[in-house]
């Protein structure tokens, strides 16, 4: 019995170091063990005039150094499509290759103000150690006669009809007539006692 436990006992201690050592090699040997993440970064311009097509700049970065520096192998490749949406409806779309460099799509010119929103896909290429991405911007597009939105609107507390001048409590218009009246006949009647003529003091 004892002999036939060390038996039992040495094949399973085997077996479990032959699974370690080919463990490892099979994961090496797995193309989708592993994976270096990267970033899609979208740059758009925050205002866009009317009739304008927008210029839509992406660059896709790798997460981690990868191996081969020094040669195309460290930069991500495949294609990247970029969608202009307003209101969740789709209006342009644009696939073009990706080698490792920043690209700029220019969009269609548009013609209704709003907001736009931009979504950009990279999507890796065969083989590669790189993972796809994604990104979300967003755009104005305005009228070229529109300015910024700095201008203070109208002031709601204030009712100003037929562009009367607003009542700023000072002195009703009435009363500085009525003074100004009592002002000038109190004047009259000062001269008018002036220009009289003085009889005499005592009566002879």
């Amino acid at each position: 019995m004892k002999k036939l436990a060390a038996v039992l006992a040495f094949a399973l201690t085997s077996f479990m170091v032959t699974a370690a050592l080919v463990a490892p090699a099979g994961a090496a040997n797995d193309p989708y063990a592993a994976g270096v993440r990267t970033s899609c970064h979208l740059a758009v311009p925050a205002v866009v005039s009317v009739g304008t097509a927008p210029r839509i700049r992406i660059h896709v970065r790798p997460n981690a150094p990868a191996e081969g520096a020094g040669t195309n192998a460290d930069r991500p490749t495949g294609s990247v499509t970029v969608t202009i949406s307003r209101g969740g409806t789709g209006i342009f779309s644009k696939t073009v290759a990706y080698n490792g460099t920043p690209v700029t799509i220019q969009g269609q010119a548009l013609t209704q103000p709003g907001r736009y929103r931009v979504h950009g896909t990279f999507r890796s290429a065969g083989g590669s150690i790189f993972k796809s991405c994604q990104s979300d911007a967003s755009f104005a597009l305005r009228a070229n006669s529109d300015g910024p939105d700095e201008a203070p609107g109208p002031n709601p507390g204030v009712s100003n009809p037929g562009g009367l001048l607003p009542d700023t409590g000072g002195p009703n218009v009435v009363w500085l007539l009525l003074g100004l009246t009592l002002v000038g006949g109190g004047g009259g009647l000062v001269l008018a006692a002036k220009r009289r003529p003085r009889g005499p003091l005592y009566d002879i």
